[in-house]
């Protein structure tokens, strides 16, 4: 029986790869590079061959961590290195995961030499940018933060409370009293679709940092499964100010500020209206209409 050799030169097969990659001597310098390198990178593999990889492109390659990487590999073993670098190849900045090892020369030498793989990643780098922001941008919308009336907030908690979205609320809360200079908050749990232990313990940690800002946090529309879960944890509201709706929230928030309601309009799909007597200046009373804008509403 006989047995075929087939010869496979390997140099073929690293230029039918998509991905740009080159094969360097001991000494850095290029021994080939494949058709998608040249395109990539703006060069003529007859131009570049037998030159410094530094030299290339007029030194876009020649980056400290390609340094770094390239020298690392004389004592690496088979050890296959692999780094994220943005290189400004002549289409703009770029982004690449770049993976480089040793490899044995094909042919009669034994000189080893490096392969150096670039995969580009912008296209998805600036996909998840992306979602990123758009994450953000629901983040923002699900945690809206009305004022009211002068150093009068009003925070309506909507939906699911989870971690991040928690963390998110009592940031953007923190911001919008060090902001506007609140000194009432009140945070409405009406709109709460789901609650368990850790909403739970999340509104609280909301309404210490709140306090932490020596800002005074009313606390409206808990339903009664939220009050059960406090009493099962053990929470303490004793410091706390509750009312059951947030229009009686709404009421406290402006007697504390001062401010006497007087008359007040029946709740209204878009805002109500309160009729308040002003604290006295220079000895006249001030009897000004506020309008409070339904937290609630679409924008």
């Amino acid at each position: 029986m006989s047995t075929r050799t087939l010869n496979v030169d390997p140099f073929e097969i690293i230029q039918s790869i998509d991905e740009p990659l080159f094969v360097l001597n001991e000494k850095y310098a290029v021994v080939f590079g494949n058709r998608a390198f040249d395109q990539t990178f703006g060069v003529n593999r007859a131009d570049i061959e037998g030159r410094s990889v530094y030299e290339i492109g007029n030194g876009i390659l020649n980056i400290p961590v390609i340094r770094q990487t390239l020298e690392s590999l004389k004592n690496a073993g088979n050890e296959v290195k692999h780094f994220e670098v943005e290189i400004p190849i002549p289409q703009g900045k770029k982004t690449f995961i770049v993976k480089a090892g040793v490899m044995r020369r094909y042919g009669s030498s034994n000189e080893d030499q490096i392969l150096v793989r670039f995969e580009d990643i912008s296209d998805q780098l600036a996909a998840e940018i992306s979602i990123r922001e758009k994450n953000a941008a629901i983040l923002e919308l699900s945690t809206p933060i009305t004022k009211i009336w002068d150093e009068i907030l009003v925070l309506p908690m909507i939906g699911t409370l989870d971690a991040e979205r928690a963390n998110k609320m009592i940031e953007q809360l923190l911001d919008a009293i060090s902001r506007e200079r609140a000194r009432s908050i009140i945070m409405d749990g009406t709109g709460i679709t789901h609650i368990d232990e850790m909403v739970a313990t999340h509104i609280i940690k909301a309404t210490t940092a709140v306090k932490l800002l020596g800002s005074q946090v009313i606390m409206t529309g808990v339903k009664p499964e939220v009050a059960m879960m406090m009493v099962k944890l053990g929470i303490d509201l004793k410091d706390i100010v509750t009312r059951a709706t947030l229009q009686e929230g709404v009421q406290y928030a402006l007697d504390s500020r001062g401010y006497m309601v007087v008359s007040k309009s029946s709740i209204m799909s878009e805002e109500q209206t309160f009729q308040t007597a002003a604290p006295r200046q220079n000895g006249q009373s001030a009897k000004p209409t506020i309008r409070i804008v339904n937290p609630y509403r679409e924008p």
